[in-house]
This record gives C-alpha cells, structure tokens and sequence, in this order.
C-alpha cells in the first residue's frame, strides 16, 4: 500500500469517526481480512476484544469476522446485485462491514456502539464515501 492511499484511508477514517458519536472505531482490512489502517474513538481505553498476546492471528479478530461474512455473501452478488453493506448486531457493539473497492481487496469495518440505530448511522457512512 502507497503512502497517497494510507493518507486516503486514514482521513477517511477520520471522517467517519466524526460522523457520528456512536462510532467506536473506523478500519479498513484487506481481502485477507489483514488491518491496514484503523483508529478508534478518542474516549475508547480499549477494545472489547482483547487481542491474545502470545499470538498475532489476524483471524481472530472481529476485522476478519466481518471480512468472511462479507466473503461468504459475495456468491450472491451475480443473482442479486452489489453487496452495499454488511450489519452484525451484538448485545454490546455493532459491527458494519462495506467493500470499499470493485475488485473487493479493500472493507470498511466500523463497530458502532450499541445500542443505536444504526439505520440513522449508515446512511451517514454511504453519504461520506460518496
């Protein structure tokens, strides 16, 4: 990844964080559901999900979760047209997945937190990516 594209996708993180105060954190992951670019709300001490220390696999994340769902659904696409988004709803955070480029190497992950409507949220996010 070039250094134009990280500024890209940080700013873009920057915007969606300030898009709404219910958004917890803003990530882009790549097709292997690697974190390429992520930030999370200034006021977050840390993540709900605690990374295991002794191992750095980047399946276990909820980044790659929201890669696979994505994933899994993409077979759909040629019956039922462009994914445009992805929700996952827990008790405590929603998760909301969107494939950024055509080719689908690039999604946005965003953990909104819960509860929230995040049918006032999304159409923020789709607004500001354009």
């Amino acid at each position: 990844m070039g250094q134009d594209e990280r500024d890209f996708l940080q700013k873009l993180c920057e915007s969606l964080l300030n898009a709404d105060k219910s958004v917890r954190f803003a990530g882009v992951v790549d097709n292997d559901g690697k974190l390429l670019i992520g930030r999370y709300r200034a006021d977050i001490p840390s993540p709900l999900i605690k990374a295991n220390s002794e191992v750095q696999d980047p399946k276990a994340t909820s980044f790659y979760s929201a890669y696979q769902a994505l994933a899994i659904n993409r077979k759909f696409q040629s019956d039922l047209g462009q994914i445009r988004f992805q929700v996952t709803e827990f008790d405590r955070v929603t998760l909301v997945s969107i494939p950024l480029t055509a080719q689908s190497d690039r999604f946005l992950c965003i953990s909104v937190d819960a509860p929230t409507f995040h049918e006032k949220i999304i159409p923020k996010i789709l607004n500001i990516l354009g």
